[in-house]
């Protein structure tokens, strides 16, 4: 498997988190759930074929999925707080775009509010940008060379657009620290406008609310502790992560992942929330 990662320049630096590129997965599992972090993404199926999404049902086991969706080479995928599958056997080639929570707003042309949650042809977002933009990954040579189109495309498009509004940068920053145990009225206070404006733009911003925002943004801090620290005793790692107690721990990790973290680090693989179905 070739795996590469790129944290682009400034200005793109403040909205991307990173550009990545993906090669030779295939064959290594036939699925996988791919768990909430807030964030949305752009990924290119750099084959002819469409990608094809499974939506977990959470009215009946988390294992159980709905009927498939399958969408054109390019996707969008918009900021969640629920985690889905992946049929990884079409995954061969694939080069993406993983925004900061809230980065990719200014890059939409719409609320982010609209695409949250679920995943979208990108051709619906970026109209024809899409399919220019990957012919162009298509004829690149180097792996360098496709992280420099995705680049541009996100610079001609950054040209035109509106940033982030000052509130919601601020809010998205200390809503992120989860071991702060900020509450969501405490930065509206910091602020200074009211709670009813600050959230409708927050999540008009961001795709999601302020409080669904900083219960999946405490659970990546989870994954990452985990990762740093797998034997940390379960009461020292919740309250270290912001939680009441190690039930309510236990219960978000539950609800964001369908796994326990002992059932998490089992099977987890380098890539923090991608869990291998075997």
């Amino acid at each position: 498997m070739r795996y590469r990662r790129l944290t682009p320049p400034p200005p793109l630096a403040a909205f991307v988190d990173c550009l990545w590129y993906s090669e030779g997965l295939q064959g290594t599992h036939a699925r996988e759930r791919l768990l909430p972090n807030g964030e949305s993404g752009i990924v290119f199926d750099l084959r002819e074929r469409p990608r094809t999404h499974f939506q977990l049902d959470r009215t009946v086991e988390t294992n159980n999925v709905c009927e498939p969706a399958t969408y054109a080479p390019a996707v969008f995928c918009g900021a969640r707080t629920d985690s889905f599958l992946l049929d990884t056997s079409e995954q061969e080639r694939v080069i993406g775009i993983q925004f900061r929570p809230g980065g990719a707003f200014p890059f939409l042309g719409m609320p982010a509010s609209e695409v949250a949650h679920r995943t979208y042809s990108l051709d619906d977002i970026w109209s024809t940008h899409a399919a220019l933009t990957r012919e162009e990954l298509l004829s690149s040579q180097s792996v360098a060379a496709m992280f420099s189109v995705l680049e541009r495309a996100l610079l001609a498009r950054l040209k035109r657009a509106p940033f982030l509004h000052p509130a919601v940068a601020f809010a998205a920053t200390r809503l992120s620290k989860p071991a702060a145990n900020t509450r969501v009225q405490d930065v509206v206070d910091r602020i200074g406008i009211s709670s009813r404006h600050f959230k409708e733009l927050f999540r008009e911003q961001t795709g999601l609310t302020p409080k669904a925002f900083q219960r999946v943004r405490r659970f990546q801090h989870v994954l990452q502790a985990l990762r740093r620290d797998s034997e940390e005793p379960g009461a020292a790692l919740a309250a270290d992560c912001g939680y009441y107690d190690q039930a309510h721990f236990i219960h978000d990790f539950k609800h964001f992942s369908g796994l326990t973290p002992g059932e998490y680090l089992a099977v987890a693989t380098p890539h923090l929330n991608h869990i291998p179905l075997l």
